[in-house]
């Protein structure tokens, strides 16, 4: 009898600690949702930006154009980064799998990147420029794919429908037998410019 009760409040406890757990996760999903919206929407913002940007490299390569006009300026569409910035530490606070932190720092990074790609095509154009561009963006389609798959897998909603059965791995081959984090890695070195903080009043 004794042990009969010592079980059943052992399994009582551990019980109540799944239940806790559970309460816990619930109540911080509606929170990371959100994060991971917010940090989805500004990726988009960028990726508008950035296009904006390269077909401004591409008219003044292929046309001599350097000057915008008023009505260009107006319609270009603003960068996103510090909107990234602030929806990746949210993300930091609030994930419960590195998976989708480590997506999202990737995605930020091949941003940076990405700027350094175009302002070098801008300031001393050279025959790689829209090889490291070409790279660039199947980087992050790739790194993009990986955060959606992280945040779903995180809020429990499984693959999106129609998606490929082994959704988002895709088979590409790399130079070197590099993976996707060493290839990144080894065309950010090959990049000439490079994005200093800026300065602060210290």
């Amino acid at each position: 009898m004794i042990l009969g009760v010592l079980l059943k409040m052992g399994y009582d406890a551990l019980a109540a600690r799944h239940a806790t757990k559970k309460e816990g996760l619930e109540r911080f999903a509606s929170e990371r949702r959100e994060a991971y919206e917010r940090f989805y929407e500004s990726v988009k913002k960028q990726l508008e930006a950035d296009k904006a940007l390269h077909a401004l490299v591409e008219a003044r390569r292929k046309e001599g154009k350097t000057e915008m006009t008023d009505e260009e300026k107006e319609r270009f569409p603003p960068s996103a980064m510090a909107e990234l910035g602030a929806a990746l530490e949210q993300i930091r606070r609030l994930a419960r799998g590195y998976s989708v932190i480590r997506s999202a720092e990737a995605i930020v990074r091949l941003f940076l990147d990405m700027t350094r790609c175009l302002r070098a095509a801008l300031e001393d154009p050279g025959p790689s420029d829209e090889i490291t561009w070409f790279l660039l963006q199947r980087f992050l389609e790739e790194r993009i794919d990986e955060f959606i798959h992280g945040y779903r897998e995180d809020l429990g909603l499984g693959r999106p429908v129609g998606a490929p059965k082994k959704w988002p791995i895709v088979h590409r081959e790399f130079p070197f037998n590099f993976n996707l984090a060493q290839s990144e890695a080894f065309l950010r070195a090959h990049i000439p410019i490079k994005i200093l903080p800026k300065a602060t009043s210290d």
